[in-house]
């Protein structure tokens, strides 16, 4: 999905919470089905974009992960010393 999507998603959420405001306002029963329905709605909308919004951040820290380690790998002092063919000292 793309940032307009993801725009619109919210939109439609928007526009169901003041639905759901206004029903409660008129109804004054929160169990009444009619708002138990758009709540409902509601919900399903916010896990499709709570999804959205994780795969956009796979995505985000995918294209931002190194495939290339510019440093070689972690090796003690002992092993360097031994492969420049140098001698390391260690003050106690």
């Amino acid at each position: 999905m793309t940032t307009l999507e993801t725009t619109e998603l919210i939109r439609r959420l928007q526009l169901l919470q003041s639905r759901l405001c206004e029903m409660a306002n008129d109804l004054g029963n929160l169990t009444d089905p009619e708002i138990v329905a758009v709540s409902e709605e509601a919900d399903r909308l916010i896990v499709q974009l709570q999804r959205l919004r994780k795969q956009e951040a796979d995505v985000r820290k995918r294209n931002n992960a190194c495939t290339v380690s510019l440093l070689p790998a972690a090796q003690p002092p002992e092993e360097i010393g031994e492969q420049s063919r140098t001698f390391l000292l260690k003050h106690s």
